[in-house]
């Protein structure tokens, strides 16, 4: 008979997916699991520290998040941002902005920080570009290069 000691959750745990994990444990998890992806650094569920910034005045706001390996960073981002915005802050394609600084509408481009001009009505002006964050100027000098590496502030 083979007597060998049952396994912790953290060695059952080894490196499984978040669906394998969520199969295990359930979701959300217990907080005996949670202390016992704590107690394991190798972990792929171990919390990672996030930092956001206000826009508009530089505010940080830092948390740690259990995150897994498999999820992208926009998904890790959005993990500290669903938090963010049960404590007051505005996170939405504007911006992330703290509870000081929320707003409906940007008043600005978020490139070049100019305010809108909606008079402004030259295809390369400075009023704002349909329903994006930026200005058409800022559009109009993207070229929307061919090249695969090309990823700038208006394209991603």
């Amino acid at each position: 008979m083979d007597t060998q000691p049952n396994p912790t959750p953290a060695q059952e745990l080894g490196h499984a997916s978040v669906a394998d994990t969520t199969a295990a444990y359930g979701s959300p998890l217990t907080p005996e699991i949670v202390s016992t992806i704590l107690r394991d650094p190798d972990n792929p569920l171990y919390p990672s520290r996030i930092c956001v910034y206000c826009d508009d005045c530089g505010t940080q706001f830092t948390g740690e998040y259990m995150v897994s390996e498999e999820q992208t960073s926009t998904e890790r981002l959005e993990v500290a941002r669903s938090h963010m915005r049960t404590q007051g802050w505005q996170c939405n394609e504007f911006g992330d902005y703290c509870p000081e600084h929320k707003r409906t509408e940007p008043t600005a481009c978020a490139k070049c920080r100019t305010a809108f001009d909606p008079a402004d009505g030259r295809f390369d002006g400075r009023a704002r570009y349909a329903g994006t964050p930026y200005c058409r100027h800022c559009v109009d000098r993207c070229y929307e290069s061919t090249d695969a590496f090309h990823v700038c502030v208006i394209c991603r």
